[in-house]
Formats: structure tokens, C-alpha cells, sequence
């Protein structure tokens, strides 16, 4: 599954109100180096900044189904050669 698959299948999840209202940054598809799952890579603010704090960006890590079905966060992560490190154990 790749991120234009992805976006096909789930036009809604992806679309600019989406991005806007969940504070998202950007989205890719990585693939993990022993599994070969693949993973959404959402980088988001969330909503971080509620009550008055700061905003602080995040990659989450949703594994993605062979029919293209999103699934619930696995991890977390500050940087992005975190979830890098994170799926080569996958």
C-alpha cells in the first residue's frame, strides 16, 4: 500500500478540512524492513497547544491493513529517525 492508494481509499481522512481540524502536518507511508507491514506516518501537532501550551509536533505510527484499512497508533515518536529505528524491528 502506498500513500496514493492510501489517499484513493480514504479521501475523507486525508482531505484539507481533515488536515486542518486534527492540526496534521503531513502524511507517508513507510514500510517496516522485516515484516513489510506498512505504516501511516502521520506527523501532527494533535492538539498540542490546548490550554495554552506549546505546540509540539509528533510522528504517529498507524500500521495499514493489505486491504488499506487504517488501524489504531502503535507508537509515538519526537523525530522522524525515531519511527525510522522503530520499523526496522518490524
Amino acid at each position: 500500500m502506498n500513500m496514493k492508494q492510501l489517499r484513493e481509499k480514504h479521501k475523507n481522512y486525508f482531505s484539507p478540512e481533515n488536515k486542518k481540524f486534527f492540526n496534521d502536518i503531513n502524511y507517508r507511508v513507510l514500510q517496516s524492513e522485516k515484516s513489510k507491514t506498512s505504516y501511516l506516518i502521520q506527523h501532527t501537532y494533535q492538539w498540542s497547544d490546548m490550554f495554552g501550551n506549546d505546540k509540539k509536533a509528533v510522528y504517529v505510527v498507524k500500521p495499514v491493513t493489505n486491504k488499506g484499512d487504517i488501524l489504531e497508533s502503535v507508537a509515538e515518536f519526537k523525530e522522524l529517525s525515531e519511527v525510522k529505528n522503530f520499523l526496522k524491528n518490524k
